[in-house]
């Protein structure tokens, strides 16, 4: 009975704990980083992407993109060349200009390994179609090269949908074109990040926790309920790719990583693992359920009991018997009764 009641409390006093405890988890990965590593077959199993400082792709009018976004690095340089150096930013024309609209990638169920050179004050971006039916694990590792010499770098590394990249994406143009809007972000940064999706210029990662800043060497996993839909209240459901960013600028969180004025250099690993057994999404909030349903069950449940514990005679058919009078006897017979 005490441990019954001891344990009913302490489901009770479970919702009670604060959850702002100054210790934070992230997702890390459960396996290694090995596996079948096949080629990648670019634009079909992953996309690759970048933001530079020198290219306002996502800023241009309607007039630019229809003159082609797959024009030369030259013809960029002619109008967005303020911040543009060879020695620091080694990404080619077609992945800061890729070509609308961007082709539709397979669901990845593959191994692979790729090298991506991140310029200064700039994103990497990788673009993946993740399966429902696989485990994804990603692996990263940092590093700069000088003079053939390699040495850990500080980076950021992020997890985001495509509604979110879109986000993320005007933040880095906010800040690098459009001065104003820059200094309006910095100054609502520092927010929680149950926060961040009211914040018009804000921007968040998957599940609020992929995102690792400041940091040389990540693993983390990824496991989805289902395909990623995005639902909007003005717009039809919009089927969600994922986009794995380095980012390499001194972006609105105030946690990041700063510029290295170095290329960085990011071996990127992928891993997938086929999924044996997947419970379909409603399992979730249908134990939830149940467990809230126990929790306020229980107590009412123990109160009874013990209400009704001493109503019941002993075994049940015992026969009803009285207490025997004590009497005190005299050689004579009856004690009399005392005199007043």
């Amino acid at each position: 009975m005490r441990v019954s009641t001891f344990l009913v409390s302490l489901l009770l006093l479970l919702p009670l704990i604060p959850n702002g405890s100054p210790v934070q988890f992230e997702a890390q990965a459960a396996t290694g980083c090995t596996g079948d590593v096949q080629p990648i077959v670019w634009n079909e199993t992953v996309e690759r992407q970048a933001l530079v400082p020198f290219s306002n792709y996502g800023g241009w009018g309607f007039d630019e993109m229809e003159r082609g976004m797959d024009m030369s690095l030259d013809e960029g340089e002619s109008e967005f060349n303020s911040e543009f150096d060879p020695a620091l930013h080694p990404e080619e024309s077609w992945m800061f200009n890729p070509m609308w609209p961007l082709p539709v990638l397979e669901p990845l169920s593959t191994d692979h390994y790729t090298t991506l050179l991140v310029g200064n004050d700039s994103a990497g971006v990788l673009r993946f179609n993740l399966s429902s039916q696989h485990r994804t694990t990603f692996c990263l590792t940092l590093q700069t090269v000088v003079d053939n010499t390699s040495a850990p770098a500080q980076a950021d590394v992020y997890l985001l949908t495509t509604s979110q990249y879109e986000m993320y994406r005007e933040s880095y143009n906010n800040n690098h074109f459009y001065t104003w809007m820059g200094d309006f972000e910095e100054v609502l940064s520092d927010l929680s990040p149950e926060w961040r999706s009211f914040n018009p210029a804000g921007w968040n990662t998957y599940r609020d926790v992929h995102q690792y800043e400041n940091t040389a060497e990540v693993t983390f996993s990824l496991s989805l309920d289902g395909p990623e839909v995005y639902n909007s209240l003005f717009d039809s459901d919009t089927y969600q790719d994922f986009y794995l960013v380095i980012d390499t600028w001194d972006n609105s969180h105030d946690r990041d990583a700063q510029p290295q004025n170095e290329v960085v250099v990011a071996d990127v690993t992928v891993i997938t693992e086929e999924r044996t057994f997947v419970l379909p999404p409603w399992t979730v909030p249908l134990i939830f359920f149940m467990v809230m349903a126990t929790v306020l069950v229980i107590p009412f449940i123990l109160n009874s009991r013990y209400m009704n514990a001493g109503n019941d005679a002993a075994g049940g058919d015992a026969a009803m018997e009285t207490v025997p009078m004590l009497e005190q006897k005299t050689a004579d017979g009856l004690m009399p009764p005392p005199s007043e």
